[in-house]
């Protein structure tokens, strides 16, 4: 099954815990504000309508099980950064997505995906994983 969510803040999502993106257990870069999409419609709205992410805040669309996720920010008014997550916390990928970017990068072996400002791909350059806390 293919998993797809658009880089687009649900209006229901909840509040998650702060994520540290760690590189041998030193945190890189600390999200303090992030949202959590858990179902497929806060997933599939995401960061549409929102305004633009500050450097420490972020959405983590969690996805059910682990799988292909496909992310696109073709509704959204700024650029950011997507980070997909494996079931163990490793970064698999980054994509770095323009405003309004109608491509849709997809990564296999996803169980998450932290969208960050466009900034969190220096921050996902130098890290190895992310840790929920």
């Amino acid at each position: 099954m293919r998993l797809a969510a658009l880089a687009l803040l649900s209006l229901g999502a909840c509040a998650a815990p702060e994520v540290d993106l760690t590189d041998a257990g030193t945190v890189v870069h600390a999200y303090t504000s992030v949202s959590f999409a858990d179902t497929p419609e806060a997933r599939a709205h995401g960061l549409v309508g929102h305004a633009p992410l500050g450097p420490d805040e972020a959405m983590m669309l969690d996805y059910p099980v682990v799988d292909q996720a496909c992310i696109t920010n073709a509704d959204v008014e700024f650029p950011i950064t997507a980070i997909y997550i494996d079931s163990s916390g490793g970064i698999v990928a980054a994509e770095s997505l323009a405003a309004h970017d109608a491509r849709i990068p997809c990564h296999d072996g996803v169980l998450r995906v932290l969208e960050t400002d466009a900034s969190g791909a220096s921050a996902a350059a130098n890290a190895t994983e992310v840790i929920l806390r």
